[in-house]
């Protein structure tokens, strides 16, 4: 049986690759779809590994990884959304 103090440490090392190769993503306007792609992914990822540290590790870890993770991951939507509103005028 899979623990719960795995699955958190592995999701919260995967939010943090996640939002890392989301973040890379925007080097290239070509592959912003990839990125939004892989932020969307991240946010879910991000956002239960946010859980699991409120609901059973809460005292363990000041700030778990997932927050990293999700700031990572929400780059790509506000480079696009900055794309958008400078192109927009």
């Amino acid at each position: 049986m899979i623990s719960h103090r795995f699955v958190y440490k592995l999701l919260g090392y995967l939010s943090i690759v996640i939002g890392i190769l989301a973040a890379l993503s925007i080097y290239r306007i070509q592959f912003a779809f990839y990125g939004i792609a892989l932020g969307i992914l991240g946010f879910i990822v991000s956002g239960i590994n946010i859980f699991l540290n409120t609901r059973y590790y809460y005292e363990e870890e000041k700030y778990p990884k997932g927050y990293l993770g999700m700031v990572l991951s929400s780059l790509p939507v506000l480079f696009m959304l900055f794309v958008i509103m400078k192109h927009r005028n």
